[in-house]
């Protein structure tokens, strides 16, 4: 006689699980020149945008991101160029009521250190204590899955000591790439010096005779020392053929950095 497989069905029940909803009202990077030794404090202003009152947890972390997307949220305070260590967060829990809108202050003091130069920060993060899942009423043979999406707020917070620190921008890697019928020019663009840089990236062609056939904006974007993004000028509409393109990096200073390549583009 063949055994009995009995099979017993499990009922996943999925539990819908509403975080408060919270928002940061205002920039999410402040901020502050200074001279070592110096102390400086700020406000991020928080609003609870829900019928209920919401339970808000500070907490603190360093930030460090790359052109290939990755970015690293290290322990706070363990980065070369952290600023987490000079700053304190109070309180760092607190509950909003409905419809209400907080001031969260923090207070900082940069280290009396006069070889201190060029660009220090880290982050304040602002989220909501996780809500568990509600267990269903009913069978034993059911189980209750509860699913929930939790908005994390992350405020830059940067220290900058007076206009000092090199400012030192190369582009590590550059490359034609086309995708859904347009083509552009992609650009891994680091920053390798002591200070935070905000350029902005053009791309200007030059045909075979030395005119400009124009100039191809690829954004304006935040570089940490460190730190890497990704740009991309679009030139879908440029014709076929050989040319020569001059990458320019603006930040606003008196230093424009630049780099030039050779460029072929295929019909």
């Amino acid at each position: 006689m063949k055994p009995l497989l009995l099979f017993t069905l499990i009922t996943l029940l999925l539990t819908a699980v509403t975080q408060a909803s919270i928002s940061v009202i205002g920039n999410l990077a402040h901020t502050t020149t200074l001279k070592p030794g110096d102390s400086f404090e700020g406000v991020i202003l928080v609003r609870n945008n829900d019928k209920e009152p919401a339970d808000i947890r500070l907490s603190q972390c360093d930030y460090l991101f790359q052109s290939d997307g990755s970015n690293d949220y290290a322990e706070a305070g363990k980065t070369p160029r952290s600023n987490a260590g000079w700053i304190t967060v109070s309180p760092s829990r607190v509950k909003i009521a409905p419809g209400e809108m907080l001031p969260i202050r923090y207070k900082g003091k940069a280290p009396a250190d006069p070889k201190l130069q060029g660009t220090y920060w880290s982050m304040i993060l602002v989220e909501p204590n996780s809500v568990a899942a509600i267990a269903p009423d009913g069978r034993p043979d059911q189980v209750a899955v509860g699913l929930a999406t939790t908005i994390r707020f992350a405020i830059q917070i940067v220290t900058q000591f007076g206009n000092s620190g090199t400012r030192s921008l190369q582009v590590t890697d550059k490359r034609l790439v086309q995708a859904d019928g347009k083509r552009a020019l992609q650009l891994d663009i680091a920053n390798d010096g002591e200070r935070l840089l905000i350029p902005q990236m053009t791309v200007e062609l030059f045909d075979q005779g030395g005119a400009s056939v124009g100039r191809f904006e690829a954004g304006r974007a935040r570089i940490y020392p460190a730190c890497s993004i990704r740009a991309k000028a679009d030139l879908t509409d440029v014709p076929a053929g050989k040319y020569s393109a001059m990458v320019l990096l603006d930040s606003g200073d008196a230093q424009v950095m630049g780099a030039q390549y050779d460029l072929e583009l295929a019909p």
